[in-house]
């Protein structure tokens, strides 16, 4: 149910986010990173992976972020790499 190009999306977001899995909400920033080339709304994409239940976008002191659902379920992450900078979300 979700186009290709929001497939590759969801693989690219694991691939950027922390060892929490949260990154900072900015379709073009992400867009640039993992789709540069591609036609594509990324900001609806990602409503579209909110909407399925593959990620959450939230806010903080209005800043905005994402949480990808289950990333800690499936990653096990160095355990040198920094904690997380994002606040979880509420």
């Amino acid at each position: 149910e979700i186009s290709v190009l929001g497939r590759l999306l969801i693989i690219g977001l694991w691939t950027i986010a922390d060892r929490d899995g949260r990154l900072e909400d900015r379709p073009k920033r992400i867009k640039a990173e993992i789709i540069p080339y591609d036609d594509g709304d990324v900001d609806t994409l990602l409503g579209q992976l909110q909407d399925r239940g593959f990620i959450l976008r939230y806010a903080v002191d209005g800043r905005r972020f994402i949480q990808i659902i289950n990333f800690a379920k499936h990653q096990n992450p160095h355990v040198k790499e920094p904690a997380s900078s994002i606040p979880p979300p509420a």
